[in-house]
């Protein structure tokens, strides 16, 4: 799993987290424009992470949820610094940045 598969699957597992794909576009695309939401929600799809929640009226994803699966490998394989320090590599990481350090200050008690 990459970096940026970690960050997606950490941020769909907060509370309210960003599980909305308009939200996902609209914060990683802002942040590097090759970002690659739509791969690597696959990836994450494919390894049976997350699972979508909603759908649009046309079929298509509008929200997700992580899977009892998710928080697993979460929990064996995330590194907050890992992840800081890749949005920190990203063209305008200053939004992803904030929104990653106030999940992770809540997810470590802080």
């Amino acid at each position: 799993m990459t970096v940026k598969q970690k960050l997606l699957l950490f941020l769909i597992s907060c509370e309210p987290g960003i599980r909305d794909i308009y939200t996902m576009v609209k914060i990683y695309h802002n942040a590097s424009l090759s970002f690659g939401v739509t791969e690597n929600l696959q990836a994450l799809l494919d390894n049976n992470l997350i699972n979508i929640s909603k759908y649009f009226e046309n079929k298509t994803a509008k929200e997700l949820e992580i899977t009892k699966k998710g928080y697993e490998f979460l929990t064996d394989n995330f590194n907050d610094v890992e992840v800081i320090e890749f949005i920190k590599t990203l063209d305008s990481p200053n939004i992803l940045l904030e929104i990653t350090q106030a999940y992770l200050d809540k997810k470590n008690g802080k």
